[in-house]
C-alpha cells in the first residue's frame, strides 16, 4: 500500500482535442503518472492539443512544476500546445513567481 497522496486523472477526448482533468496533489510522488499518461497521449498522432484543466488540483509543489514543464516541452516536440487552464489563485501565484505562467497557461 502506498503513502503517496493521490492525484486523480479524467482524460476526455474529442476530436484531437484532449482534456485532461486533474484533482489532488501534483508532486514528486504524482508526477510521474502525468508525464507517462500525457506521453501515452503524445503516442497518438490524432492528438492536436492539450489542455490541463487544474481547478481541482489541491496541491503543486516544485516537482509538480516540473512535471508540467517536462509535459509541456514532450508536446512541444510532438508539435501540439499543452496549457494548463482553470488554474486557481494559488497556483496562478505560484507560476508568476516562478516566471512559468507565459509558458504554461492558456492566452
Amino acid at each position: 500500500m502506498s503513502d503517496a497522496p493521490p492525484l486523480y486523472l479524467a482524460i476526455l477526448e474529442d476530436h484531437g482535442s484532449v482534456q485532461i482533468l486533474l484533482a489532488g496533489e501534483l508532486d514528486f510522488l504524482t508526477g510521474p503518472r502525468l508525464r507517462s499518461d500525457i506521453a501515452e497521449l503524445l503516442g497518438d498522432p490524432r492528438v492536436r492539443r492539450i489542455d490541463v484543466d487544474t481547478a481541482l488540483l489541491d496541491f503543486c509543489d516544485s516537482a509538480g512544476l516540473g512535471a508540467f514543464i517536462t509535459a509541456q516541452r514532450m508536446a512541444a516536440h510532438h508539435g501540439v500546445p499543452l496549457r494548463l487552464t482553470q488554474v486557481r489563485p494559488r497556483l496562478q501565484r505560484l507560476l508568476a513567481v516562478t516566471g512559468l505562467h507565459d509558458l504554461l497557461t492558456a492566452t
